[in-house]
């Protein structure tokens, strides 16, 4: 059984979150500005439900909605940690974030 620490840790729940069942927005479609207001919204969503780790599709294209996202990320107060899927199928597609838990 895992100790508690490992548990919590970011690498930890984005490496669970990679094999599936955690909350999900899809991008596609949208642009820059869009993107980012959505990911807020649902960065909030997930806050308040209690949501440990979230999925961000961006899609592949041509990079200014991950380079967007990701510059979001870095900077937001209710994420922990992210980092780009190291899943086969979702390299390069998608990012998974750690979102802080509930005071």
């Amino acid at each position: 059984m895992p100790n508690s620490d490992q548990d919590q840790s970011p690498a930890y729940l984005m490496s669970v979150a990679e094999m599936g069942g955690c909350p999900e927005v899809d991008l596609h479609g949208k642009d820059a500005i869009d993107a980012v207001t959505t990911v807020e919204g649902f960065l909030a969503r997930a806050y308040r439900q209690g949501d440990s780790v979230v999925k961000i599709v961006h899609g592949k294209g041509t990079g200014k909605l991950q380079d967007a996202i990701r510059s979001l990320l870095r900077d937001h107060p209710l994420v922990v940690a992210s980092s780009g899927s190291s899943r086969l199928d979702e390299m390069g597609a998608v990012i998974y974030a750690v979102i802080r838990l509930p005071v």
